[in-house]
């Protein structure tokens, strides 16, 4: 079976030439869409959590004044980047001009200071060893040479530097490409991609498709979604997709290594809190939980199948000089550190369609706790307390001191798609 068969590649030759392919279609279609609320962050709170995500309690991996680079930004990644990070210099670039514009049109409306934008490809840019962060979403398996792009931004990261990083999960993806593909065989594509077409073409499918089983029922998923989401999904130009063992092979190639997994919000409203798979036989929990990390996340990619988590994960160099840290080990400090209830005030902006973003007066408290629905996990957070370590809360409410049960409530508490606990240090 060829590349071909698998991914949809069918329309590129060069970096350089899908570089083209792509600046014309986030141009027609501008990618995300506008958010209708946008929150800005007290300083340091969204490093402070950062860190917990790593497995880093102390806080001091990252520091709160770092310069980040949100490589290929769309219309308001960098800028939303911006708000969470105040202190920090954020760099936003992308091959689109239409996304560069939207994000600058929108900061200058908000008064955003700290975000510098520009207009670029990944596949041009030379930065070395610059960046504290690089947040790069979304991006790299849109290229016709993903290990060409990646290198070039793993060496814009410094040598201590945390990279945010997603692409698509192969099993999350059949449909998708199937469709592509489909689409782009209704017409001849040999000397152009015909981007209005294109569109006639999957609105007519989503409204006359017929026929039971997988397809249909994705297609229907996409029904109401807002146009720039419906068409990166069912008629993006060329995109590769991985599991977690051929990610790694990638990273290798680009000097990069795994970290921890990322929690997104894809993930959670989809409620895929974990990469790792709960057992009850003890013989098959027991040599599960006895693997490396990267081999039982591969196992639970291939199992759980479109089931299984974003690849969504921070990486590091792999040379840099601080060790990575298991999971079991993130978990073994964890019980051993004592936490305080976060609590911040958020400036919400919202979208008017006459007016941009309008401050809301009244700032939002957040985290709430009362969207804490998982009892133990209430339970556990209204323990929280800086005197008392993590295990001997989970001793006092009887819970065990299991390494699947632990992680869960790490993450649900103490990251930043949980931001409901910070490490008192």
């Amino acid at each position: 079976m060829s590349n071909t068969d698998v991914f949809n590649l069918t329309l590129i030759d060069s970096n350089e030439e899908i570089d083209q392919i792509n600046k014309k279609f986030y141009g027609r279609f501008n990618y995300p869409w506008p958010p209708s609320v946008i929150h800005s962050y007290p300083a340091d709170v969204t490093t402070l959590f950062l860190n917990q995500d790593i497995g880093n309690w102390e806080h001091q991996r990252i520091p709160t004044d770092l310069k980040i680079w949100v490589a290929g930004c769309g219309t308001n990644q960098a800028l939303l980047t911006a708000l969470k990070f105040p202190q920090a210099q954020v760099y936003g670039t992308d091959l689109s001009t239409q996304s560069i514009n939207t994000c600058r049109k929108n900061a200058d409306q908000i008064g955003v200071k700290n975000l510098v934008l520009e207009e670029k490809s990944l596949n041009q840019v030379d930065y070395e060893e610059e960046f504290d962060y690089i947040i790069c979403t979304g991006v790299v398996h849109h290229n016709a040479n993903p290990e060409i792009t990646l290198n070039r931004i793993s060496r814009a990261l410094k040598k201590n530097g945390i990279m945010e990083f997603m692409v698509y999960n192969f099993y999350h993806r059949i449909a998708s490409v199937a469709c592509q593909k489909a689409i782009r065989n209704f017409y001849d594509t040999s000397s152009t991609i015909d981007l209005d077409l294109e569109l006639t073409l999957i609105k007519k499918l989503l409204a006359d498709f017929q026929y039971d089983g997988l397809m249909k029922s994705y297609l229907s998923a996409h029904v109401n979604m807002p146009e720039a989401q419906m068409v990166d999904q069912l008629i993006q130009p060329n995109e590769y997709s991985y599991t977690v063992e051929s990610l790694g092979e990638l990273l290798e190639n680009c000097n990069l290594q795994y970290l921890q997994p990322c929690q997104n919000q894809f993930d959670i409203d989809a409620g895929r809190v974990t990469w790792n798979m709960k057992f009850t036989d003890e013989y098959l929990k027991a040599q599960y939980n006895a693997l490396p990390d990267v081999k039982r996340w591969q196992i639970s990619n291939l199992l759980m199948m479109n089931n299984s988590p974003m690849l969504w994960f921070y990486l590091q160099r792999k040379d840099a000089t601080i060790k990575r840290s298991s999971e079991e080990s993130i978990c073994s400090e964890f019980l051993e550190t004592s936490f305080s209830k976060s609590s911040m005030l958020l400036n919400t902006y919202y979208l008017d369609n006459n007016k941009g973003y309008l401050l809301n007066e009244k700032p939002l408290k957040f985290p709430i706790p009362a969207t804490i629905t998982d009892n133990l996990i209430r339970r556990i957070y209204q323990a929280a307390h800086p005197g008392i370590k993590m295990k001997d809360i989970l001793h006092q409410l009887k819970v065990r001191d299991d390494f699947y049960e632990v992680n869960e409530i790490r993450i649900k508490l103490t990251t930043s798609g949980y931001p409901f606990l910070l490490a008192a240090v």
